[in-house]
């Protein structure tokens, strides 16, 4: 790994702890329900606290990410998840939980951005690679808040699992502040030079890997950049996660596959995910951020296909799996393009992701409701070339805008 790569690894291992607090709820709930009563509904308002603090952080914080640097940025966050771990492990009362429950969202609201932007400015050469491998570190993190931590609820309680959580956040925050190589100050980061030949060059090396922007997000190339990248957000990590935490396993059920076996095909889609994160960042290395990027989202559409066509589960739920576990392409091409604004301009591509994800939701239901799975799985394979081919051409024309006088 090297020298510096030790001293990044504390990124990627925060981003592995978003997954374990994001899903320790779901793992934890029945236990955290009967001890204090809680009602289906308090439960799922406890939930969605995290990802209510979660979003609304993005774009504060993205802003800060870009004036301080990610390691005065994230690993304080990371002090403020554990705090709210700990006001979790110790909380009586519904307030409390809420408020814990918030602050463990909004301490990891900028995992994976803060760690792709340390990747830009201390390693841009390996940014795509070190961001395959932290998704790939993640996807870990989420096998890890399964039966692990039911493991850790059952011997130490649902509180003493909170806690050791706790503990784990504040301990990796002063691990990062320790060993995190320090961050220039804003406006050192000279990865902001524009490309030669032109914006036709930059258009060229859009989803290439090589291109970067000279002024932030409130230029037009800026705002292209968001939109173009947002677009493919919204598509392609809101389909992705759409799938992966719902309809792979409400498909299953549908086809009739007892539990056990269920689980045993989502457990494909996620070992999958994995691998696709390895594989991700070793293409970015080789071809670009980009074009790793686009390879991503051919596989996850093919993935869907075969679904639709009825092709063995486990065979499309791999590549469903390995297709999406590049999803961390879309903010590594973010950032390679959009320099000195990258915290701002991945934070604002990070909250179209999310919403994607509840959109895409919501809508997928309805499909299949009218349409059946085929046809369904069928339009979100479609909508993921369309997006990228419409993202392509947004941000060609917001360049060719940027240039003129």
């Amino acid at each position: 790994m090297g020298r510096l790569g030790a001293r990044l690894l504390p990124y990627a291992l925060g981003y592995a702890l978003s997954y374990l607090l994001r899903s320790a709820n779901a793992v934890l709930a029945d236990p955290l329900a009967r001890d204090l009563g809680l009602s289906p509904a308090a439960l799922g308002g406890l939930t969605a606290s995290f990802y209510l603090a979660f979003a609304l952080g993005q774009l504060p914080l993205g802003g800060l990410l870009d004036r301080y640097g990610p390691r005065r940025v994230l690993f304080p966050l990371l002090l403020v998840a554990g705090l709210g771990s700990l006001l979790f492990a110790l909380g009586r009362g519904f307030t409390l939980l809420l408020v814990g429950r918030g602050l463990m969202g909004a301490g990891v609201a900028l995992a994976l951005v803060g760690a792709i932007r340390a990747y830009q400015l201390h390693s841009p050469q390996r940014m795509g690679a070190l961001s395959g491998f932290t998704v790939a570190l993640g996807g870990l993190g989420g096998l890890l808040a399964t039966s692990p931590l039911a493991y850790a609820g059952e011997n130490l309680g649902w509180r003493g699992a909170f806690l050791l959580l706790a503990l784990l956040a504040m301990a990796l925050a002063l691990l990062g502040l320790g060993v995190a190589p320090r961050d220039p100050l804003a406006g050192e980061d000279r990865l902001g030079r524009g490309p030669r030949g032109g914006p036709a060059g930059m258009a060229s090396r859009a989803f290439q890997g090589k291109g970067s922007l000279r002024r932030g997000a409130g230029s037009w190339r800026g705002n292209g950049v968001v939109a173009a990248m947002g677009l493919v957000a919204f598509a392609y990590i809101g389909g992705f996660f759409a799938v992966q935490s719902l309809w792979a396993g409400a498909y299953a059920y549908e086809m009739g596959l007892e539990g056990s076996w269920v689980g045993r095909w989502l457990l494909v889609l996620n070992a999958a995910s994995i691998g696709g994160g390895v594989l991700a960042g070793v293409l970015a290395g080789l071809l670009g951020t980009g074009r790793s990027l686009g390879m991503g989202v051919a596989l996850f559409s093919l993935g869907l296909v075969l679904w639709a066509l009825g092709a063995p589960l486990p065979l499309a739920y791999a590549l469903v799996g390995l297709g999406g576990g590049f999803n961390a392409m879309v903010l590594a091409q973010t950032a390679s393009l959009a320099a000195d604004s990258a915290g701002r301009a991945m934070a604002l591509v990070n909250v179209t992701g999310v919403s994607g994800i509840f959109a895409i939701q919501t809508s997928f239901g309805l499909a299949v409701e009218r349409v059946g799975y085929p046809v369904a799985l069928l339009g979100l394979a479609l909508f993921q070339g369309l997006a990228l081919v419409g993202a392509m051409r947004i941000h060609r024309e917001a360049l060719g805008r940027g240039s003129r006088p």
